[in-house]
């Protein structure tokens, strides 16, 4: 490479430059070779660029011109040419380190002519008023190009009148990007406020997934994921020059998907302005929208006015709904005119709920003005919220949240302030009235500490019946009664926060309706309230009743008078009583058919810290029982106290018995920050169930171990003794098809609330439990007593049996005959609903061995007959049903033999033969040999027509001709047959039997 310095004059003040470097770049890939020439003439006022060429593997960059001034202060004027030929950026500027830069391809062709008088002191003005001061044109025109490897061409324009100071400034700006074109049109005055600008915008995008590579490129990752997809059109009309700006335009756009917005269809126009005067009216308009996991069905936006005044209509829909607990205190609205009809006399019924909500539907209307101050002309904003709902779809949904009339002032200049002017509001089924709603933010700014938030309410919940929200959350258990409660709420957080909080009963009574009749809780007293006043917080609790009871109590935690909630170390002092005379009145809380007894009391004083209490005192329970007769669960006398030492509890005393047994149970337990139990349960001779048909006897001990996330059981059980009888049927119960329905008030009906889900602990179970040699299953022809040991597990929380179960003893009835139990086998090594069997039962007493063995598992069972010695199927049968070889059987006998094989394959179900003559209508088929030397095989056929009257069918399979038979039964021993076909007979039939 070589360089010269040409001479310089004093006058001029000029220096000639010319020089070549060549060298080599390596971004990545292959190495480049680079050159770059500079000719050029500096001086202080005037510049002359003869040649800067930059190249690298063919692809060239070029300028030439001159700048120039007349004097020093005068401005200057640039003149030149410009020329891009297949040429790479990437080589000479590497980018931010960006993957997609390096990656390309880039490839640019461009040429450009420009004479522009460049103005004076534009540095200190905006960038329009610069652009508008520019005298004289520029031309740059791109041709197939590409840019990270999407095709690129345009121009860019620029007019002026080069001997007028005052002529605008037009600009022109076209580009096309594989197939997405922006075209802008400009005029910009050079004098004044800028307010004869304007600008005409036009988007056609009607392939924006081919930008995927630009967008790729924006973010500087090559695997960029959300790319751009989808089509969009606009078009702008733009007016004056910021901060006196007034727009007007429209844009559509179908399948867009930008920057995390998802849109299947928008529409929107606009009319505006900047100032507070200029007229507003903008419309939009979305389809099947998302943004950041927020989704919308549908929105539409209308805006209309002044920004002074103006008004706003919103409407959204939205399939995002409300936690599940909220559908346990908001129900759908029964119609009205379910609220005036008279009950039924006979019986009452429950309305039909309407279809649950599947979509949220949203509307607001507001209408106010932008507050303008001297400091900022856009301060805040005032008006009125006209409406504010939020509701389910479902036809007479109750609304979520819904409010009128509410007068709002938002400011946002400074620290941001909200006043909420006295109003009224529904949420969740609850109405709040509030006096005063103020908020304002912390003013600390630049590390400085400031002025804490504040927040100031003054509030009162209007009652609310309690009985319907309780329906809700459990709608079978026969809720009713006319309890309001209601409350109020006073909160002030600075200088020193403030706090009255209180809900309490109101009004009336709550009753439980069971199979038993409707009982009333006559509540006395019903008070939940938070005082916090100068560090001091109070908490109490009061809860009295003649049936239920009373509960009361009050904990007080002191803290610094400025925070908005006590920590979790924050010492506590408190007391807490429970007494309940009669357990028994709690019945209806427990399932239907399960009796309560006893008394129980808790007195204990409260300690500790905030996050983790501790109880001082003792729970004492007597005379404690539990019946349920209908299931056989007798347990009485029972007797608990409990002692609560701080953050302990220890069970000195629990017992009860059932039967001639009893149960213990002993241990202590951690009530901290991390609650754990450690128990240990010890039954001897204990009833489990007493009922004439189901009754076991168990002895055995266990130890449990509890906390927040596991459960532990380890323990061995034997059975003592024990009758499992299911040949007696249960309490008389309703059919499967028939629904009971409580009786409830029309006005409490709802449907029941999803079911939310609880996170399940997880279980370590090591139990052993030994059959014992009492134990007997007796039922459907099964009489055998039951020996074994079984372990009972749970991996991954799923119940695991393992161990054999034996038959001892047994017999098993069937056709007639009493089968005895050689060998019964019921293996678990899994899941308990699935054992492998192996089970031989025989007939006693003949000369030949013969019986049934069940094998294969419980779910899938294989039936065979077997014999020994080993026989024919048909000999198998005969021994089994008959006792005797089937040689020399008779009709009758091999009619016997057939209903005990079908019997006998279709099992308790419904045989074939059944399912076949159902299906074409007869009541009997049958296949019989005939009698004689020589036997015939017969097909029967036969329809009962009515109690007493039969007709029948039969041929031989080899005969010509059947046999027609009508048979009229007139009395218990009196028949009358008319037989036609092969034989014509008229028969009268008596019957006498004797024993």
């Amino acid at each position: 490479a070589g360089s010269g310095f040409g001479g310089a004059t004093l006058d001029e003040a000029a220096i000639d430059v010319k020089t070549t470097l060549a060298g080599r770049l390596a971004e990545s890939g292959p190495a480049r070779t680079v050159q770059l020439a500079l000719d050029a003439t500096l001086g202080a006022r005037a510049i002359t660029l003869r040649r800067a060429e930059a190249s690298a593997a063919g692809a060239r960059a070029t300028l030439s011109g001159s700048a120039q001034r007349q004097a020093t202060d005068a401005p200057w004027r640039v003149v030149g040419k410009t020329t891009l030929v297949e040429f790479d950026p990437a080589p000479w500027w590497p980018g931010t380190d960006s993957a997609a830069w390096r990656k390309g391809p880039h490839k640019l062709n461009a040429s450009g002519d420009f004479d522009i008088t460049l103005p004076r002191g534009a540095t200190d003005k905006a960038f329009a008023a610069q652009l508008a001061m520019l005298r004289g044109q520029a031309d740059l025109k791109f041709t197939k190009s590409l840019l990270a490897g999407v095709p690129i061409e345009g121009d860019v324009k620029l007019r002026s009148s080069s001997n007028s100071e005052s002529g605008p400034v037009v600009a022109a700006l076209n580009v096309d990007a594989a197939g997405n074109t922006l075209h802008a049109d400009g005029r910009l005055s050079p004098t004044g406020s800028g307010a004869d600008d304007a600008w005409d915008l036009a988007i056609a995008a009607s392939a924006l997934e081919r930008l995927a590579p630009l967008w790729r490129l924006v973010q500087g990752n090559p695997n960029a994921g959300d790319a751009p997809a989808g089509s969009l059109n606009a078009t702008a009309q733009l007016k004056g020059r910021w901060p006196a700006v007034t727009s007007q335009g429209k844009l559509d756009a179908n399948a867009l998907r930008l920057a995390g917005v998802s849109v299947q269809r928008a529409d929107a126009r606009w009319q505006m302005g900047t100032a507070l005067t200029d007229a507003i009216d903008a419309q939009a308009t979305l389809t099947q929208a998302a943004y950041s996991g927020v989704s919308l069905e549908s929105l539409r936006l209308d805006l209309k006015g002044t920004g002074r005044a103006h008004k706003l209509d919103l409407r959204a829909e939205s399939k995002s709904l409300p936690p599940a607990w909220t559908d346990s205190v908001q129900g759908p609205v029964p119609a009205a005119s379910s609220a005036s009809a008279p009950a039924s006399a006979s019986a009452p019924a429950t309305p039909t709920p309407p279809p649950a909500a599947t979509r949220t539907v949203a509307a607001l209307q507001a209408q106010g003005g932008i507050i303008d101050t001297a400091a900022s002309p856009f301060a805040g904003w005032r008006g009125t919220l006209a409406q504010l709902e939020l509701r389910g779809n479902a036809a007479n949904a109750a609304p979520w949240v819904r409010t009128r009339d509410v007068g709002i002032e938002l400011q946002w200049a400074g620290a941001a302030h909200a006043t909420v002017q006295p109003g009224r509001a529904e949420l969740l089924g609850a109405a709040l009235r509030w006096s005063r709603i103020d908020w304002q933010a912390s003013t600390g700014a630049g590390g400085v500490a400031g002025t804490a938030a504040r927040l100031e309410v003054d509030a009162d919940l209007e009652p609310i019946a309690v009985a319907p929200l309780l329906v809700r959350l459990q709608p079978d258990f026969g809720w009713g009664g006319d309890l309001a409660v209601g409350g109020h709420i006073k909160v002030k957080s600075a200088p020193t926060f403030s706090a009255d909080i209180v809900l309490e009963r109101s009004r009336g009574d709550l009753s439980v309706t069971d199979e038993t009749g409707k009982q009333a809780l006559e509540l006395t007293d019903l008070r939940l309230a938070l005082n916090a006043d100068n560090g001091t917080w109070n908490f109490t609790q009061a809860l009295a009743g003649k049936t239920l009871g009373q509960v009361a109590g009050a904990v007080v935690a002191r803290t610094s008078p400025i925070v908005t909630w006590p920590a979790a170390e924050t010492p506590i002092e408190g007391v807490l009583e429970l007494q309940v005379a009669n357990l028994g009145t709690w019945g209806t809380w427990v399932p239907a058919g399960w009796r309560l007894g006893g008394a129980l009391r808790t007195s204990a004083t409260i300690g500790g810290r905030f996050g983790a209490p501790e109880y001082t005192g003792a729970v004492r329970g007597t005379g404690m029982s539990v019946r349920n007769f209908l299931q056989g669960v007798n347990v009485s006398d029972g007797d608990v106290t409990i002692a609560l030492q701080g953050s302990t509890a220890r069970i000195e005393t629990f017992s009860a018995r059932a039967g001639a047994g009893t149960i213990t149970l002993s241990g202590d337990a951690s009530l901290g920050e991390t609650p754990r139990a450690q128990l240990k349960l010890v039954a001897d001779k204990f009833q489990l169930l007493g009922r004439v048909d189901r009754r076991i006897v168990t002895s055995g001990s266990a130890q449990v171990q509890l906390d927040r996330t596991n459960i532990t059981l380890d323990g061995q059980f034997g059975i003592d003794e024990g009758l499992i009888d299911f040949t007696r049927s249960d309490a008389p119960g309703l059919a499967d098809d028939v629904e009971v329905v409580r009786a409830k008030p029309v006005e409490a009906a709802a449907s029941a609330p999803r079911a939310a889900a609880t996170p399940a602990r997880t279980v370590a179970l090591n139990l052993k439990l030994g059959l014992g040699e009492k134990l007997r299953l007796r039922g459907r022809g099964i009489d055998t007593g039951l020996r074994g040991d079984l372990r009972l597990t749970a991996p991954g929380g799923r119940l695991v049996v393992n161990g054999t179960v034996n038959t001892a003893d047994g017999t098993y009835a069937a056709y007639g005959q009493k089968l005895s139990i050689d060998r019964g086998v019921i293996a678990f090594s899994g899941v308990a609903e699935n054992p492998r069997l192996d089970i031989e039962a025989t007939r006693p007493n003949i000369d030949t061995r013969v019986g049934v063995l069940i094998t294969g598992t419980a779910q899938a069972p294989r039936i065979r007959l077997f014999s020994e010695p080993e026989v024919s199927d048909i000999d198998k049968l005969s021994w089994l049903v008959l006792g005797r070889a089937s040689d020399g059987l008779g009709g009758a006998d091999s009619a016997l033999l057939q209903q005990a094989a079908v019997a006998l394959l279709s099992g308790e179900g419904e045989g074939f033969t059944d399912q076949f003559t159902r299906a074409i209508g007869l009541d009997a088929v049958s296949l019989r040999q005939s009698e004689g030397d020589v036997r015939a095989t017969v097909v029967s056929l036969g329809k009962q027509l009515s109690r007493r009257w039969y007709v029948g069918y039969e041929r031989g399979l080899n005969a010509t001709t059947g046999t027609w038979q009508l048979i009229y039964r007139a009395a218990q021993r009196f028949t009358l047959r008319a037989q036609s076909g092969l034989d014509n007979s008229l028969d009268v039939i008596w019957t006498w039997r004797w024993q």
